[in-house]
């Protein structure tokens, strides 16, 4: 079974996500917010088999690594690498994987495209966050028989 999380940015797919499935061991990542002062700083990834945390964004002005300029972030280059490898370890031992999230880089063929469409294009059970403004492009990308469920207030 493959599974779309659809909703807009900050909605709370990955709180969502990581509420459901963190005393799970299943694989995968879960990328969660990281505030200060009440103010969502950035996010932080967990892989789910073994709950390791590495950082993998911050707002620009807050950015101390290096890393991928987005709009509003910087994309740790050690938080991508370590997705990654979360991501290829859940493929080896897990039969349900959660990506968290399937973004702007992917859809560029960057970030964790590659592991995440071996992911997508395997019989494994999956859940993919993605956020709303990409769906129609990602289900072009990938021509698969997702069940979709979407997040709204």
């Amino acid at each position: 079974m493959k599974i779309l999380l659809i909703g807009n940015r900050n909605i709370g797919k990955s709180t969502l996500l990581y509420s459901l499935f963190k005393n799970c061991k299943y694989g995968g990542i879960v990328c969660i917010p990281v505030f200060k002062n009440g103010m969502k700083i950035g996010t932080d990834a967990i892989d789910l088999l073994n709950n390791k945390k590495e950082t993998f964004s911050r707002i620009k002005s807050m950015a101390n690594f290096d890393g991928i300029e987005t709009e509003r972030y910087v994309i740790s280059i050690k938080g991508l690498k370590f997705c990654i490898k979360a991501l290829e370890r859940a493929y080896e031992k897990s039969n349900f994987i959660i990506i968290d999230e399937f973004g702007r880089l992917e859809m560029k063929e960057e970030g964790i495209y590659s592991i995440a469409k071996k992911i997508i294009e395997s019989n494994k059970s999956t859940i993919i966050v993605l956020r709303k403004e990409i769906e129609k492009e990602f289900l072009k990308k990938f021509d698969k028989n997702f069940k979709k469920l979407y997040m709204d207030y």
